[in-house]
């Protein structure tokens, strides 16, 4: 279902008699931050049985804060901008839960209770036409902007701490993606099933092959349980919450989806489910962009890349990690990091010794974290043979070839404390547009994967995860000289612009906010909403830079997720702050 930005949202003004300080980081120094205060009660108090304002998991309200830290089987929100993009093409009428057939081609089985005649969302592998189809109609500049883990209920908390509003369905307001509607954009809204083909594999990295193991758990969508849409619950929803947990379900949960008569489904995990979106094949848990019967498979990247455009990713997380490297990378396992990296960065891989696969150029631009993150010994039994000790996600020998100062096609820039992160990746930008190189920007710092949280004050004061029970759990702060070594996401998005954006060059950039999946395995929504803030800071760039610099007949803009957590508001008004 298209919901286009004119239609009305129906939104909610809820008050709370208590008069306390406006709350919101930069605006007020010593303003009351809600969120951290939740958070901080909630890491403390992780066993009671107590009424709260949101808990993560199946167990519902009055209960302990959560009984699941990991991905569930939600639809997720899709939204786009551009005259050439047209959800119309995938959902309603177009929608694959419609026909058995079109289902049996993505899953490769028709999956149990998931046909449904009336299905107004799409398949997220579906994506893939409408990226496509852009293409082919004229568009000159498409971006992917990714909320790694972020589902309806997690932009829901978000855009009421941002907004200090409330809303309990449709598309909401409160975030740019949720609000921006320029004359001639096209805005639409819809949303998807994101499950996988299966749950299990058994992989051979070395040999990069695939074999999916008897047992291992289907996808599928079941309506009369999940609902039909990402806010309204099925008829059977109350009795079988446990099946948005597919299979992480306990015994009670299996239980509940067995006393309706139905089946658990699994959920995705973020490797295979990112790279469905530029592939539109869907595959087993950890591929990426390898399908089930071991086929390495092309992606929009590499499509567009041999029609002449540029490509970039840029990401909060480790740059080969799992979705910025679904775009372009080809493995079994989406923890080959190294050989991730080098598929991105156009060196040969494992998969072109072990299969014979296409050697691909590389991407233009390559921007994320991972450095300081070093290899263990369990990382090189994961990695294989060809795995080297040093960086994690990158082997040196690789991280050297790359550079220009050595002959390689990149313009390198890197975390160096004393140094301002943003400022060194715009001039390592600039260095790369006038030379005419790639660009490629390692950040982080050892024991950082990811941007420092910047939450939902607008503070770099990381709320406490859930605790032991027994420990106190406290937030811990970033140095002044951490922080200021690292980018933005918004700094990393110009940046990219910066090499991408050149005069009457085709480019595709994906942007991914990761780190919200990290925040919410923690169960820990205070982060998490920080983290979406950040990328809608870096989709306020996009807008500035199409409206500036192109416009929306040649550009195209998609935001989306490749899964949601299991976080249930169950106090909307609850996540308020008085007085502002």
């Amino acid at each position: 279902m298209i919901r286009h930005a004119s239609q009305p949202v129906r939104m909610t003004a809820v008050s709370i008699a208590a008069a306390l300080l406006a709350w919101g980081g930069p605006r007020a120094a010593q303003a009351e931050d809600r969120l951290k205060e939740l958070q901080t009660e909630y890491s403390n108090s992780v066993a009671e049985k107590r009424d709260r304002v949101y808990h993560f998991g199946s167990q519902g309200p009055g209960d302990v804060y959560s009984n699941h830290g990991s991905h569930s089987n939600r639809q997720i929100p899709v939204y786009t901008w551009g005259t050439k993009a047209d959800l119309g093409l995938i959902t309603g009428s177009a929608s694959s839960y419609r026909d058995p057939e079109k289902l049996k081609a993505i899953y490769g089985y028709v999956p149990e209770n998931t046909v449904n005649p009336d299905a107004e969302y799409a398949d997220q592998s579906d994506i893939r036409k409408v990226l496509e189809s852009a293409a082919v109609k004229g568009a000159k500049h498409v971006f992917i902007v990714w909320f790694d883990g972020m589902d309806w209920v997690a932009t829901q908390a978000a855009a009421i701490a941002k907004s200090n509003k409330v809303y309990t369905e449709g598309k909401g307001s409160g975030l740019i993606f949720q609000d921006y509607a320029a004359p001639g954009s096209n805005p639409q809204y819809g949303y998807v099933v994101t499950s996988p083909t299966y749950d299990k594999s058994d992989l051979d990295v070395d040999a990069q092959t695939v074999k999916i193991p008897k047992g291992s758990m289907k996808g599928g969508y079941d309506v009369q349980i999940a609902g039909p849409n990402p806010w309204t619950p099925g008829p059977l929803g109350a009795k079988a919450p446990g099946y948005f947990k597919g299979q992480s379900a306990n015994e009670a949960d299996r239980e509940g989806v067995k006393s309706v008569g139905r089946i658990l489904h699994a959920y995705t995990d973020s490797s295979q489910s990112a790279a469905e979106i530029v592939s539109g094949v869907k595959s087993y848990n950890n591929s990426v962009n390898v399908s089930d019967d071991g086929r390495p498979v092309p992606t929009i990247f590499h499509d567009l890349q041999a029609q002449g455009w540029k490509t970039g990713t840029v990401t909060s997380v480790p740059f080969p990690h799992a979705s910025p490297a679904g775009m372009y990378a080809q493995n079994v396992y989406r923890d080959d990091y190294q050989d991730l990296a080098r598929t991105m960065l156009g060196i040969p891989s494992v998969i072109q010794e072990a299969l014979g696969a296409p050697q691909y150029p590389g991407l233009d631009v390559v921007i994320g974290m991972g450095y300081g993150v070093m290899m263990e010994p369990a990382h090189l039994k994961r990695q294989g043979k060809n795995a080297v000790e040093g960086h994690l996600f990158i082997a040196e020998a690789d991280r050297a070839a790359i550079n220009v100062k050595n002959g390689g096609k990149y313009t390198v820039v890197e975390t160096k404390l004393g140094v301002n992160g943003g400022e060194a990746l715009q001039r390592a930008a600039d260095e790369a547009a006038r030379a005419g190189t790639r660009l490629f920007g390692f950040f982080g710092e050892k024991g950082l994967d990811h941007l420092p949280f910047r939450t939902a004050d607008g503070n770099f004061d990381p709320s406490p995860n859930p605790s032991k029970e027994g420990r106190q759990a406290v937030g811990l702060p970033y140095s002044k000289e951490v922080l200021d070594s690292q980018p933005t996401l918004a700094q990393m998005t110009d940046a990219a612009l910066t090499v991408l954006a050149r005069p009457d060059e085709k480019f595709i950039l994906f942007v991914e906010a990761g780190d919200v999946d990290f925040a919410l395995h923690a169960n820990n929504l205070d982060n998490a909403v920080g983290a979406v803030h950040s990328g809608d800071a870096a989709i306020r760039r996009i807008i500035h830079w199409v409206e500036t610099q192109s416009n929306w007949d040649d550009s195209v803009l998609l935001v989306s997720s490749d899964h949601g957590h299991y976080l249930v508001i169950d106090k909307p008004e609850g996540l308020l702050s008085p007085g502002r």
